[in-house]
């Protein structure tokens, strides 16, 4: 009897648990689930496309103000799974970490860059279950790491690791935990035309775009008020 006190104890305790919880963030059950991950190299994500404008002067890549704009791409159409934009590189710009270049003018240079502000958007049908309501949310932390490649003194080749999470709007206890993907810059002005089917300069006519893949996102909705619910919980099954 004592074991089945127990059992009863500890099932109520998690159904309490779990409804004050929904209840705080203002989610409803069947919101995002907790922990999911989606990636590009199972297909559970698409791959996207991206641009960054040269909003500032010089108009030139890494000037603080220069603002980027990244969608999904379905091989037809931009941003039907997902959209994250208004990223604006800070104040600090563009900083190089590391070089090697010989006298050929051969080699590489790294650089890093952090971004303010920003928003996104994810299909509802796609990130939660048939039939949900579009998420939205704000981009908090937004990194870029960059290798521009040299031969001979001619830039050859742009490569970047990005990183960001954000907080969803609908649910205030909800957040993209970690999202990584690598880009490689595709164009850049002075190139011609650019290509079609690309994101939009946010701001100006100048700029350079990127293919996006390697994409790999996390989700999580911690249980925020566990703690302060507990002996409350206890109170209940004594």
């Amino acid at each position: 009897m004592k074991v089945l006190k127990m059992l009863l104890l500890a099932a109520g305790m998690m159904l309490l648990a779990s409804a004050v919880s929904a209840q705080f963030c203002g989610c409803p059950e069947e919101y995002i689930p907790y922990q999911k991950v989606w990636m590009t190299y199972d297909g559970s994500l698409l791959p996207g496309r991206a641009s960054e404008a040269w909003c500032a002067t010089p108009e030139m890549a890494g000037v603080p103000g220069n603002a980027e704009d990244a969608m999904s791409w379905d091989g037809t159409a931009l941003g039907g799974q997902w959209h994250v934009w208004g990223m604006v590189i800070d104040a600090a710009g563009a900083g190089e970490t590391g070089r090697s270049i010989d006298l050929t003018g051969t080699g590489w240079i790294d650089y890093v860059t952090n971004y303010d502000g920003g928003e996104f958007w994810l299909d509802g049908d796609h990130f939660g279950p048939p039939g949900s309501s579009d998420f939205t949310g704000t981009i908090t932390y937004f990194n870029v790491g960059t290798r521009v490649s040299y031969l001979n003194g001619n830039v050859t080749g742009v490569t970047s690791n990005v990183t960001f999470n954000g907080w969803f709007t609908e649910c205030a206890c909800c957040y993209l935990e970690f999202v990584i993907a690598n880009t490689m810059r595709v164009w850049v002005e002075g190139q011609g035309a650019p290509p079609a089917d690309y994101p939009p300069f946010l701001c100006g006519t100048t700029g350079e775009l990127f293919d996006v893949c390697c994409i790999m996102a996390s989700v999580s909705c911690p249980n925020s008020t566990e703690d302060t619910s507990w002996g409350a919980i206890k109170e209940m099954y004594r």
